[in-house]
């Protein structure tokens, strides 16, 4: 009788209990307990860029499933797979290695949505005609390492059948799940139609040396793409590596690439980050593409070819290396259409970027819609004299502005459109126009009062303008601007100085005429670069080279691209948090990914608090219940 005069103490008990338990799920992080998250998880795929699984290329076969592919068959050794029609069906999580040859047939994970499953490719060929070699149909995350010392391929077929259409297969790896490819063996991947490798999630590559040759797309990602410590070489009928799905980013930590595309190189529809690697990009398109931002702070970075060098509304260069010879542009930061970004910005911090435009007529070096700061950094912008072209070219018609705090530019061009930095600048400048003009070779130096150079560059296209800016510049002292064998003493007076004997259309400050005086004959359009002077060089001020065009570019041709495969192709008709104080915020508000982070910090703040009342609320219904169950139950008993 004891219980039943205690039940209704008993629910109270059980109830404050629930509600206790339900407060610290809630609320567990803020104070102090672990969450365990599955950072595979498709879930929490976003939270970091690599997760151990990721890293992990030489994980333990103990206890693995074989597969072992014999032409047209294969056999199995374990449990979770078995083959069918030719190929093979891996229906359950766990790990699998295999080894072999199968000539007509693909490779299907069909697993539960929660499997993880593990894939050692040890020596694999595959080939299918209808259909792609390796297809995940259903997982939480597939692992494809590629065995250490190994050499394996894929070749897919001419037409995929329609059940393969159907279920919107276009890929040589075809995967609707989280895929991951690492190890340190090599993989081919050859595609006679449509793309070479597709992930119509999250496509992570943290090793191994690709090679993709694709009539399409070579890597293809719909919601992001991170890669380090690859080494990927693709050839491709569209864009190279790509992100194509709304807000998708592609994160570039390190290896080792070369692309060639018939229209993009790198491109992305969200951010487009690099932070190390070594790239040789070919592109009828753009080097680097991205409907958001482009982000550059390490690597080397080469485009031998492209239409534009970097095109995206927010462009930020806070290091390594760009060298880039485009047909059009440079730089291009130009406002969205497709995420209606209208705030377009060339920011350079750091680094070394370099432009050579050797046909420009109606092109610029750097050209933004909005604004171009510079605060560091090393730039090179070479157009030819001719043209309306602009070195530097900024939306000052709509408010932009062109300002530099720190650096060493150089940006040589054609005077007719040439634009300088602003006079609000914190680093003073000089713009220079001539209408003689110098010839391509010829080397433009600064020098102080006492003839020492303070900074030159041997230009690789004729030039009418230059405009020059350095840290060593001081109001009211005396330089030597030196263009091949003309000498002129220019004493600045002013932030933003111009001089010469040619004035710009886009001309808004005051310029002092003529004063130039020969050290020797001054070369013009027509003719040989003159030798330059001793000590001038032709170096840059730390004693490199600059570089020089790839073949064929100087006569506005793209060079040839790297061997490919034969074969004539078919008509082709959550992301991580930035790091705060990050140089590329828009002045005055914070990056887009912290703005982000914040605004979803505080929605869920609101969300948790409104949620905790309303179980609060719940409990406390329920408790009364139970009390009133407990009263009846006591009556009754």
């Amino acid at each position: 009788m004891s219980t039943h005069k205690n039940f209704d103490k008993i629910c109270v008990a059980v109830l404050i209990v629930t509600l206790l338990l339900t407060l610290l799920f809630i609320n567990g992080e803020q104070l102090g307990i672990q969450v365990v998250v599955d950072e595979d998880d498709e879930a929490h795929s976003g939270s970091v860029y690599f997760t151990a699984n990721d890293l992990n290329g030489e994980w333990s076969t103990d206890g693995a499933t074989v597969i072992t592919l014999n032409g047209e068959s294969a056999a199995v050794s374990g449990s979770g797979a078995y083959a069918y029609d030719g190929g093979v069906v891996i229906s359950s999580a766990g790990l699998y290695v295999l080894s072999g040859t199968l000539s007509d047939g693909s490779i299907v994970i069909d697993a539960h949505n929660n499997s993880k499953v593990w894939l050692l490719f040890d020596g694999v060929e595959l080939s299918c005609s209808d259909d792609a070699c390796l297809r995940v149909d259903q997982a939480d995350k597939v692992f494809l390492t590629l065995a250490a010392g190994t050499e394996n391929s894929m070749t897919g077929p001419v037409v995929f059948s329609d059940a393969a259409v159907a279920d919107g297969t276009d890929g040589v790896i075809y995967s609707h799940d989280d895929l991951t490819i690492n190890g340190t063996g090599s993989l081919t991947v050859r595609s006679w139609y449509r793309h070479g490798i597709v992930a119509k999630d999250d496509l992570v590559i943290t090793g191994g040396s690709l090679t993709v040759l694709s009539q399409a797309d070579g890597i293809r990602a719909n919601d992001s793409l991170r890669i380090r410590a690859a080494s990927i070489s693709v050839e491709a009928g569209d864009d190279g590596i790509a992100v194509t799905g709304e807000g998708g980013y592609l994160y570039i930590q390190s290896g080792s690439f070369s692309v060639t595309a018939e229209d993009d190189a790198l491109s992305a529809v969200g951010e487009l980050t690099v932070e190390g690697g070594d790239f040789t990009l070919s592109a009828v398109g753009d080097a680097l593409c991205s409907d958001t931002s482009v982000s550059v702070s390490g690597g080397s970075l080469t485009a031998e070819s492209c239409y534009e060098g970097v095109e995206a509304p927010l462009i930020s260069l806070s290091g390594g290396e760009l060298t880039l010879y485009p047909l059009d542009d440079g730089l291009n930061a130009s406002a969205s259409l497709l995420t209606g970004t209208q705030t377009p910005q060339v920011l350079i911090s750091g680094g070394s970027l370099t432009i050579v435009n050797t046909t420009a007529q109606d092109a610029d070096g750097i050209d933004s819609n909005g604004d171009i700061l510079i605060t560091g950094g090393t730039v090179r912008v070479s157009l030819p004299g001719s043209g309306t072209n602009s070195a530097l070219d900024y939306g000052s018609e709509s408010g932009g502005v062109c300002l530099v705090s720190g650096g060493s530019i150089i940006a040589c061009g054609g005077y007719a459109m040439a634009e300088g930095f602003d006079a609000e600048s914190e680093q003073c400048s000089v713009l220079y126009n001539f209408a003689s003009g110098a010839a391509a070779g010829t080397t433009v130096a600064l020098e102080d009062s006492e003839g020492n150079t303070l900074v030159s560059w041997e230009v690789p296209c004729s030039f009418t303008s230059v405009e020059l800016s350095i840290p060593e510049l001081q109001l009211g002292e005396s330089y030597l601007m030196v263009v091949g064998e003309m000498v002129e003493e220019l004493t600045l007076s002013e932030v933003s100085a111009s001089y010469g004997d040619a004035q710009s259309s886009m001309f808004g400050g005051s310029m002092t005429w003529g004063g130039a005086q020969p050290r020797g004959e001054f070369g013009g359009f027509t003719g040989e670069a003159p030798e330059p002077p001793e000590g001038a060089g032709g170096e840059a001020s730390d004693g490199s080279e600059p570089p020089s065009p790839p073949e064929g570019a100087e006569d506005g041709e793209r060079p040839e691209p790297p061997e490919g495969f034969d074969g004539e192709a078919p008509d082709m008709g959550e992301r991580p948090e930035a790091s705060d104080g990050g140089f590329g915020a828009v002045p005055g508000q914070a990056s887009s990914s912290a703005q982000s982070a914040d605004t979803a910090a505080e929605e869920t703040a609101v969300t948790v608090d409104a949620a905790t009342w309303r179980l609060i609320g719940a409990a406390a219904l329920v408790l009364a219940l139970g009390i009133l169950l407990g009263a009846v139950f006591k009556e009754k008993l």
